[in-house]
């Protein structure tokens, strides 16, 4: 990477990696604390994990063409503001629904599009995965430290803490995004179109995000539960589940992607990352105990490692230049539909059998192979 680029990638990873942050404080502690109020049903918990993603869905094509007609930093300082708003009613809420409420909210201020374009607008082509690896691996890093510090930082000071530190947080990025990183001119000529969804390989990309944060969402609904309840692991000891699990598989990841890059294996590893996780999710189907949740936990994230760089990164490699912003919007659209389909999911699961929510997941997981197998070109 040039000077620029690096410059641009340090940035990036820093604005998102503080963001990413507080959203995943959340994710070990969400569910159990959604649990304790009085309204409380599987539904809503399921609910209160997934809404988001639906919300985010609903925007993220609309924000991607307007950060292609307008300009990305503009529309992605406004999707901040609605994102902090739902970030501080979280803080303020004392009911299920009221939660699913703020949660959607949250969702509504749909910025993931807008950054992935201006990633790409800025970073070229033949380094961009290994950029996407460099800003991955700052969100998984988040995601580890957040682990560590989530059920500690919500047994001190309670969720609620952790919603307000999340729209501090959330405001931290977007001055920095505003303030450091430069922005490409956009094209205002530029007229709205789903051109994109025409394309084999972007919607095989759409799917396959959709699948991956599906799995994500999932996992995270029922998980937590499965660790508190069925394995006696105290919310304060589920890092000893996670951590471990997110540094392995965050340095593996920088190796297997820069190799897969240079060599042509990315459709490889692709296949590798969904092959990991339907394993782990089916070993611990099999045999539910605190051990094969561990190892369970540390399949999916060297899948998911594999996986998020590359897609994305293949997205942009696919999409036209003057439709990147709405490509990218159709394809955060996938992905946080997804992140729903998870949490409703899981909330159904919950209410009846949790384990048959792993087995559906590793059924998945070979048809999904069979598909990239057939449909993605040799890269």
């Amino acid at each position: 990477m040039s000077k620029e680029e690096r410059k641009v990638v340090l940035g990036l990873s820093f604005a998102v990696g503080v963001r990413m942050f507080g959203v995943f404080l959340l994710l070990p502690v969400l569910s159990p604390y959604v649990k304790s109020f009085k309204d409380s049903t599987p539904l809503l918990i399921g609910l209160s994990v997934g809404i988001q993603g639906f919300a985010q869905a609903l925007m993220q094509i609309p924000m991607g063409f307007f950060s292609d007609k307008f300009g990305r930093k503009r529309v992605f300082t406004f999707g901040m503001l609605l994102f902090i708003v739902g970030s501080v009613l979280g803080g303020i809420v004392n009911s299920a629904k009221g939660m699913v409420l703020a949660r959607f909210l949250q969702g509504l201020g749909a910025v993931s599009s807008v950054v992935l374009s201006l990633s790409a607008d800025l970073i070229r082509e033949e380094v961009r995965t290994r950029a996407f690896a460099v800003i991955g691996a700052t969100i998984g890093l988040s995601f580890a430290l957040s682990m560590v510090l989530a059920n500690p930082l919500a047994h001190l000071f309670g969720v609620s803490f952790i919603f307000f530190l999340l729209a501090f947080l959330s405001a931290l990025s977007t001055l920095y995004i505003l303030l450091f990183i430069r922005e490409v001119k956009v094209k205002g000529e530029v007229s709205f179109s789903l051109s994109p969804l025409k394309d084999k390989n972007l919607l095989l990309l759409d799917f396959s995000m959709m699948l991956l944060h599906s799995f994500l969402a999932g996992l995270f609904t029922v998980m937590p539960l499965k660790l508190l309840y069925d394995f006696n692991l105290p919310k304060a000891e589920h890092w000893k589940v996670y951590l471990p699990s997110v540094l392995l598989s965050l340095l593996l990841m920088g190796p297997v992607v820069f190799l897969a890059e240079k060599r042509k294996k990315t459709k490889l590893v692709f296949l590798l990352g969904i092959a990991l996780m339907g394993l782990g999710f089916f070993l611990f189907f099999l045999k539910p105990t605190k051990v094969m949740a561990f190892l369970c936990v540390l399949l999916f994230f060297l899948g998911f490692n594999f996986l998020e760089p590359i897609i994305p990164s293949l997205l942009t490699k696919f999409a036209p230049e003057e439709r990147r912003g709405t490509a990218s919007g159709i394809f955060n659209t996938f992905q946080f539909l997804g992140t729903f389909l998870g949490g409703l999911l899981g909330g159904i699961f919950l209410k009846f059998n949790d384990l048959y929510l792993f087995l559906l997941f590793s059924l998945i997981s070979p048809l999904w192979i069979l598909l990239v197998a057939k449909l993605l070109p040799e890269l």
